[in-house]
């Protein structure tokens, strides 16, 4: 039993690796990189497997608490102002994607590709795509309030400008 242990000792296995590689060889080099890439790999595999663990803790998602004594007008007016800067985003977002089709329109035309066309169709369909949403909000509001949707009237445009 003590040979047994002393031939898969720890030391032993360190002088002998130290012995081999000491050893000259014209294949020592490659022999070094291909071990430390197969070893490399079989470890990059084994961290890229989808194992079975502990399940994720929940997603704690906060939001704003508001006093029980606010009046209707206090409502109102976080409401408005909260829809105003819904609006200011939207358009803010509204501005960027058409900056990205006027940047895509230059490209189409400097490419020679009908670029007119493709924005023209593009128009349409979001145009479509928001009196759409118009008409389904306008349908789910008689649904909820029994009333018609009330109209905001919107400012005639500017004869001065062009």
């Amino acid at each position: 039993m003590k040979g047994f242990f002393r031939n898969v000792s720890p030391l032993r296995a360190v002088r002998d690796f130290w012995q081999v590689l000491g050893a000259p060889s014209e294949y020592r080099t490659r022999a070094l990189i291909m071990a430390g890439l197969v070893t490399g790999g079989i470890f990059y595999l084994m961290t890229q497997q989808e194992g079975r663990g502990l399940p994720r803790p929940p997603t704690i998602i906060y939001f704003e608490s508001w006093r029980a004594d606010r009046s209707d007008a206090d409502i109102i007016k976080g409401n408005i102002a909260a829809q105003k800067q819904a609006d200011a985003e939207e358009a803010a977002e509204e501005q960027r994607q058409e900056d990205i089709r006027k940047m895509y329109k230059a490209v189409g035309a400097a490419t020679g590709i009908d670029t007119q066309k493709m924005y023209d169709d593009g128009t349409k369909e979001r145009a479509a795509e928001k009196k759409a949403e118009a008409e389904k909000n306008a349908a789910l509001y008689r649904q909820i309030t029994g009333k018609p949707v009330p109209t905001v009237p919107t400012p005639a445009p500017d004869a001065a400008k062009p």
